[in-house]
């Protein structure tokens, strides 16, 4: 074992000793929503024990270094008046030592797509993934110069594009002309979706979608393996992104979190997310039956506008039974996201433990 090795080692030996006090916390769980750009609602599951609440635009600020803003506040909600930026993190605490982080989920950028974090889910031990550290989005040519301002004040270090030349061509990001953070991105063949052009029913749908997921992991394994390389040398805040943010950043953000440890349910309900963050009604000013991200063909266009109406709301939409099926494949074929990630991607069980303890609190 090398060097870098014991050194994981000893970060994933020392995060798996904080494991109990993290289960005792995972009593409490929490959201923040943003209501307009002046205010956030904060909702838990604890109506009955009166909560105080902590403040700080560090998402690893420790409590004696958050400010207080409320405290005692019962029936499980809160609204606060706080802006937009400085982005705020907040701690949720219990008399009885239960705690939670949260932020909010979806970034209030003003011309971003389905950009948000990947922070706060639990992992099987019972620990949350670090706030602030990776976030998944769609295309991002649309970004204001704040929207450039409030992603540079986060401290986003490197953007992977997992977008083929030509997206990145025709719709290019617009931090490939500031200074930081980086952007990165590798050409690859785009897949043709054949079997998504054959479907006739959602069953068919699904089952093509998530046969074109597994691809992915094959199409794109020197974008995932660069991926999990940045995260190994903390090389974060750190975000990556395709089109729609669903399908390519779907299934690296899965296999993500997989490697952390989170249960396979909520792996999915973070996938089913964008279909809420960016509803198939972003593409209505597109032609009725047109295809679900920006980038693709005029020959994939054509046959897209062929595809019955079931099918193609299984393409633009992110429905859980595709991922599902998907991860299924993979268990299947290499014993779990893990495993795959190990054959395929660089990682090693001293790599995944050093992941967790760098991105599990």
């Amino acid at each position: 074992m090398d060097r870098r090795e014991l050194l994981m080692a000893a970060v994933a030996n020392g995060a798996l000793a904080a494991a109990p006090a993290a289960l005792a916390a995972a009593k409490l769980e929490g959201r923040a929503t943003r209501t307009s750009a002046q205010a956030v609602r904060l909702d838990w599951e604890a109506p009955r024990r009166p909560a105080s609440i902590f403040v700080s635009s560090d998402p690893d600020a420790q409590k004696p270094y958050m400010r207080a803003i409320r405290s005692g506040v019962r029936g499980g909600r809160a609204e606060l008046p706080l802006p937009v930026s400085p982005r705020p993190y907040f701690l949720l605490s219990t008399p009885d030592g239960a705690q939670v982080r949260v932020a909010e989920r979806l970034l209030p950028l003003q011309g971003g797509r389905n950009f948000r974090d990947l922070g706060g889910y639990r992992s099987a031990d019972g620990r949350q993934v670090r706030w602030g550290r990776i976030y998944r989005s769609g295309v991002m040519s649309g970004l204001t110069l704040a929207d450039m301002s409030y992603l540079s004040g986060l401290g986003v270090e490197v953007i992977c594009d997992l977008r083929s030349v030509q997206e990145r061509t025709s719709q290019p990001n617009p931090f490939q002309k500031a200074e930081a953070p980086r952007v990165v991105g590798t050409d690859y063949d785009m897949m043709s979706f054949d079997g998504l052009h054959r479907a006739t029913t959602r069953a068919e749908a699904v089952d093509a979608f998530a046969a074109s997921y597994v691809q992915f992991t094959e199409i794109l394994a020197p974008q995932y393996t660069d991926l999990f390389a940045r995260l190994v040398r903390r090389e974060t805040p750190l975000a990556f992104n395709c089109s729609a943010g669903k399908d390519r950043t779907g299934m690296g953000a899965a296999l993500i979190l997989s490697v952390l440890g989170v249960p396979r349910e909520t792996v999915v309900a973070d996938y089913r997310l964008t279909e809420i963050y960016a509803p198939p009604s972003m593409y209505a000013g597109q032609a009725p039956h047109a295809g679900p991200s920006p980038g693709i063909t005029p020959e994939q266009s054509q046959a897209f506008a062929r595809m019955p109406r079931e099918v193609m709301q299984v393409m633009r939409g992110s429905d859980p039974a595709v991922m599902r099926q998907a991860l299924a494949r993979i268990d299947q074929k290499f014993g779990g996201p893990i495993e795959l990630a190990k054959a395929r991607f660089g990682l090693t069980d001293a790599r995944v433990a050093y992941l967790r303890g760098v991105y599990l609190i």
